[in-house]
């Protein structure tokens, strides 16, 4: 049984790749090949929100194999 996350936040892929989320951010926000987010969560009225994405289609964004998602 898959025990990894279906959907991951920006902070989940940079500790995946061993970046910074300001520069996965930046990344998710300039690469036209980047996925769009599946969802937006915690939104308030004076806060956006936070992007979240399908697992699946960051895998298939940046090519990531199942151990980058290793859960410590």
């Amino acid at each position: 049984m898959d025990h990894l996350p279906l959907l991951v936040g920006s902070g989940d892929i940079a500790r995946a790749l061993g970046l910074t989320r300001q520069a996965i951010d930046h990344r998710l926000r300039v690469d036209p090949a980047a996925p769009s987010p599946a969802a937006v969560v915690n939104r308030t009225a004076t806060w956006g929100g936070t992007r979240i994405w399908w697992r699946e289609e960051i895998d298939r964004w940046l090519r990531l194999e199942p151990e980058h998602w290793e859960v410590h």
